[in-house]
């Protein structure tokens, strides 16, 4: 017998789960609650699909609706646009049907889909709180649904944009939050706290190198506002804008303001600092980012759709000093094999203890670290490396 029902939705189907909840459609034609609880990843808009003509879509790209509608789970009066106090769970409240809900996403949503006004708004001035039912966690340092993970320092170029792809991975993480997140709907079990970027935490920040702290790595060009603004659209009078629906009468559509956006800021290495890091990003062989740079063509230059990118550290001290990189290297970070290995051992088992990683993927990934050949083994390695890598063994146990 079905005792719970719960709905994951990725990307664009995760849109839909927020307009599927906001538009009151939790509750059946016998005032039944529909999802017991749902789980929308990497989904940073609403699903532009009740109105005349609308045809779904979620890439936020111009023109394209999607970010108009209420985006928060709290009530927030939507200052810059003018909007009435409204949340996402306004319509189950009112029939007491809504879901629990978890949320997770990455570094591209807020480079690329517009994410910053789900946590701060429109005016950017202060978090918008979450509800009791409501989890939030962010996977810092990650593309749109995450990289292919492994412990290889170079990686494969791009087909389109100039940085090479992006490693970083959510699979494990996503997993293990899966797991929570029924425990927590059909079993009642606590799940982990949220974890994500705050304003009152000093996180998020304007996407500018200098706001951010973004280190000048020699060739990665970073141009101040490269990330896809929200743009506050005029569809005209016929427009419900708070619950995306009615008709568009203006198409395109008039750009009445740019809506203040933010990004989490970073670490010397060019890293993002808060949230749920993997163990990938917390033993770094690189920096991660959310974004790439398109390599060729009409949009040369700018952010390259939703693929993140990744600029490798140096293996030596000598390598990085003969380049003018600012970034510590490999081997001054954890000195040998031995060392590095003793990083993602720590980084995976304080994953596990936090319930963001479960004991299977924990013990795959450190297997695959021992494997790799990120540096010397230490009975290969000088005595200064070895010290390193004592000092990383004993900071990491």
């Amino acid at each position: 017998m079905i005792s719970h029902a719960v709905a994951s939705g990725t990307s664009q189907a995760g849109n839909l789960l927020k307009t599927f909840v906001h538009l009151g459609f939790n509750e059946d034609l016998a005032g039944r609650t529909v999802w017991d609880g749902i789980f929308p990843f990497i989904a940073a808009r609403q699903t532009p699909m009740n109105f005349r003509f609308a045809a779904p879509g979620g890439a936020a790209s111009l023109y394209e609706p999607g970010s108009e509608p209420v985006l928060w789970w709290s009530k927030y009066p939507d200052p810059r646009r003018g909007g009435k106090s409204a949340s996402l769970l306004d319509r189950c409240r009112a029939t007491n049907t809504c879901p629990k809900v978890f949320e997770a996403f990455g570094a591209t949503e807020f480079w690329a889909l517009r994410m910053s006004p789900d946590l701060v708004g429109t005016d950017a001035a202060r978090d918008i709180p979450l509800p009791d039912n409501v989890r939030r966690y962010y996977m810092p340092g990650t593309n749109h649904g995450g990289g292919r993970g492994g412990f290889e320092v170079a990686q494969s170029a791009s087909e389109r944009c100039v940085l090479p792809q992006n490693p970083n991975p959510m699979a494990e993480m996503t997993r293990a939050l899966t797991t929570a997140f029924v425990d927590w709907v059909v079993r009642g079990t606590p799940p982990p706290p949220s974890r994500y970027p705050t304003l009152a935490a000093g996180d998020l920040v304007a996407p500018t190198r200098a706001a951010m702290g973004f280190p000048s790595i020699p060739g990665l060009a970073f141009t101040d506002w490269f990330v896809n603004a929200v743009l506050d659209y005029d569809f005209g009078a016929g427009f419900g804008y708070q619950d995306l629906s009615g008709v568009i009468t203006r198409q395109p559509p008039g750009i009445k303001q740019v809506i203040p956006t933010l990004v989490p800021r970073v670490d010397a290495d060019g890293n993002e600092m808060s949230g749920i890091a993997s163990v990938l990003h917390q033993a770094p062989l690189g920096t991660y980012l959310g974004w790439n740079i398109t390599a060729a063509g009409f949009f040369k230059g700018q952010i390259c759709g939703f693929a993140g990118g990744y600029v490798p550290f140096a293996r030596t001290r000598a390598e990085r000093t003969r380049a003018g990189d600012p970034r510590l290297s490999i081997e001054e970070r954890y000195g040998t094999q031995d060392g590095y290995l003793c990083a993602v051992k720590g980084a995976a088992d304080a994953l596990v203890r936090d319930r963001f990683l479960l004991r299977p993927d924990a013990d795959r990934i450190i297997e695959s670290a021992g494997r790799a050949s990120v540096l010397p083994p230490s009975d290969e390695s000088p005595p200064d490396q070895r010290r390193i890598a004592d000092l990383v063994c004993r900071a990491s146990s």
